[in-house]
């Protein structure tokens, strides 16, 4: 299976720092991303709100001929409130504004916010004749599942997605019923997976999910790690007179010109 060339564009300031190099070596069979284009200075936005507008964003990111579809980063609101939208010619822009916050305070990274957004639109590449239409109602539905076309309408929703996402079973049947690779999915599966909370913020939700387990668990850890010591400690007492022995048994041949016998 050949992996998908994506394009990555900055405009402008991200504010965030951003670590490109994890996105650009994240292990993919699927993905093969690279940060080719940066625009240093973006135009102030045309919006009431400060956002910037469909056809402001096609004027600044032009398709990456290179790559089967580009992703831009920008942090600022877009057109409706959307945190990603779809342009023309399989450019899309992904917003940091208010999304990287969400995702952070939840124990989430802004990288894999990135990444599970950029699957999203691998999905639709395949699943759509290789091209990303422009709509972006084509696959998204209302109910939270924590599918990767779960629509968001409240932005924080997208954390549901963000653990291990995947896709739901109508979304998993739309993809089936196109010709696709038939290593797609279950690669797709796999690395979906690896989208998750770092193992610190696990152990944590795991305690708190079941704070009888883990009382229990502090309690037999604690008993197993004072009968350890005390083995260890009585080892040692019971080495010390031996090796005291032994060594004063030298002394005394070294004194009397004796050798020592063994």
């Amino acid at each position: 299976m050949k992996p998908l060339n994506v394009s990555l564009v900055s405009l402008g300031s991200l504010k965030y720092p951003i670590n490109i190099d994890f996105i650009e070596k994240w292990a993919s069979e699927i993905l093969a991303v690279k940060h080719r284009a940066t625009v240093n200075h973006l135009p102030d936005s045309e919006g009431q709100f400060w956002e910037y507008s469909g056809r402001q964003l096609r004027s600044l990111v032009q398709a990456d001929n290179d790559a089967d579809f580009t992703v831009a980063l920008i942090n600022a609101p877009l057109e409706d409130n959307y945190y990603m939208r779809r342009l023309d010619d399989d450019v899309v822009v992904i917003s940091l504004y208010e999304m990287a916050d969400i995702v952070q305070s939840s124990n989430f990274t802004i990288e894999h916010y990135i990444l599970r957004n950029i699957y999203e639109l691998a999905v639709l590449y395949v699943g759509n004749n290789e091209r990303i239409p422009p709509s972006g109602y084509t696959w998204a539905h209302d109910d939270v599942r924590g599918c990767l076309f779960d629509m968001n309408s409240t932005k924080s929703d997208i954390v549901f997605s963000m653990h291990r996402p995947r896709l739901c079973d109508a979304c998993r049947h739309r993809l089936s019923s196109v010709q696709i690779d038939s290593q797609f999915l279950p690669t797709l599966d796999k690395e979906l997976r690896r989208i998750e909370k770092t193992l610190y913020f696990r152990m944590i939700e795991w305690v708190k999910a079941k704070p009888k387990c883990a009382l229990a668990l502090t309690a037999v850890s604690a008993v197993i790690l004072n009968l350890v010591a005390s083995l260890i400690f009585e080892w040692g007492l019971g080495r010390l007179p031996a090796s005291k022995t032994a060594t004063e048994a030298r002394e005394n041949a070294k004194r009397e010109g004796v050798a020592p016998s063994h």
